[in-house]
């Protein structure tokens, strides 16, 4: 039984995480999986907007105030996001394209892992991206 609960997304916060506190981040919030759900953004950010493999870049962690978390790739670049399975083609900011990977990125590890932390993972970033200002394409890439 899961125990996330939603909170609205206009009172949701994001904080990028200090540069002294980001090693021990992923492996606290993902224990046993940190590695994977890292190498999944990646992966999945290089699938659905290839261009990234052409620039890469810093990215961010990110913990948002309901308890969530994502890696936000920081670039003033957009991104032509492709999504073969729904049919999705559209462009995007660095910061929606990487809030798509990571969504694929917790979906993927949901189905593999049954864990509990990583669904409420994944609904505690639906509600923050419900407010971004790219939501509608967002879901969309996702639908």
């Amino acid at each position: 039984m899961s125990i996330a609960k939603s909170i609205p997304a206009r009172l949701i916060s994001a904080t990028p995480v200090p540069g002294h506190l980001r090693i021990e981040t992923l492996p606290k919030r993902f224990p046993g999986l940190y590695l994977v759900f890292e190498m999944n953004v990646y992966k999945n950010m290089e699938r659905l907007a290839p261009a990234y493999a052409q620039s890469s870049g810093y990215w961010e962690f990110i913990e948002l105030s309901n308890g969530g978390f994502y890696m936000s790739l920081k670039s003033s670049a957009e991104f032509r996001v492709s999504v073969p399975g729904n049919y999705f083609e559209g462009c995007m900011s660095a910061d929606a394209a990487s809030l798509v990977a990571n969504l694929f990125t917790y979906s993927q590890l949901a189905f593999e892992h049954h864990l509990d932390y990583i669904c409420d993972g994944y609904r505690m970033l639906r509600d923050y991206v419900s407010l971004h200002p790219e939501a509608r394409a967002i879901f969309s890439a996702i639908d």
